[in-house]
């Protein structure tokens, strides 16, 4: 097991303090540092800089929404950040939701289990620096990425349901769940994507586990503050 932490400055803070974050991560023994998608900087862009900034510590999204980019464009911007940071990036991706994607975007958050099967079999030939020819109901690719210089990069996806567990499973390299409880992680999580990953010929995925932690020596305080 190795423990990583969730970069808090990428939404809040300026970009030497995201940089100076994941450098104290790294400093601290950190295995991975993990930047946030939400309304702040762009998690990518910010982690390209990162990257060529702090050498050693692994660099991850949790999450990059899928509906607003086509999984080419993606791509294309994720061999850029495993470039510059010489094959550190680990592309987490999710589906937001419904009143981000519709009632912010206007965007359809139709089928979402068909949305994340159709964006992975485009998304996963590329990460690994293959052609991608996929014809789906709502997205295509026909084409390749060329001249980026990058190695592949892994791709987890913040799957929760047994549907979107499955199609994570089959298609990508593991899940990265948010707030899930050891219950559920032996009993639904674990369980389902590696079911998958196996009927389908799949190295063993990855489980990466986020949870808020509080590190005090006054665990009433704690307990008190966070109810």
């Amino acid at each position: 097991m190795k423990i990583g932490i969730f970069g808090g400055t990428v939404n809040s803070g300026t970009l030497d303090d995201v940089v100076a974050e994941a450098r104290q991560a790294e400093s601290d023994g950190f295995a991975s540092y993990w930047a946030p998608n939400i309304f702040g900087h762009d998690a990518l862009t910010a982690l390209a800089i990162v990257g060529r900034e702090v050498p050693r510590i692994e660099l991850g999204t949790s999450v990059v929404p899928t509906y607003p980019r086509h999984p080419m464009a993606i791509a294309q911007q994720c061999h850029t950040v495993n470039a510059a940071s010489n094959g550190r990036l680990c592309l987490g991706i999710g589906l937001s939701h419904k009143v981000v994607i519709e009632g912010m975007l206007g965007m359809s958050y139709e089928k979402p289990v068909r949305h994340l099967r159709e964006y992975l079999s485009i998304l996963m030939p590329l990460s690994r620096c293959e052609n991608s020819n996929f014809a789906g109901e709502t997205l295509t690719t026909r084409g390749s990425l060329s001249g980026v210089g990058s190695s592949p990069f892994s791709v987890v996806v913040a799957a929760l349901g047994e549907q979107m567990l499955r199609v994570t499973g089959t298609l990508a390299d593991g899940t990265l769940t948010w707030c899930t409880g050891p219950k559920t992680l032996k009993s639904l999580t674990v369980p389902t994507i590696v079911e998958a990953a196996k009927k389908a010929e799949r190295k063993a995925p990855r489980v990466i586990a986020a949870l808020p932690v509080c590190v005090t020596n006054n665990v009433a305080r704690a307990t008190e503050t966070a109810a």
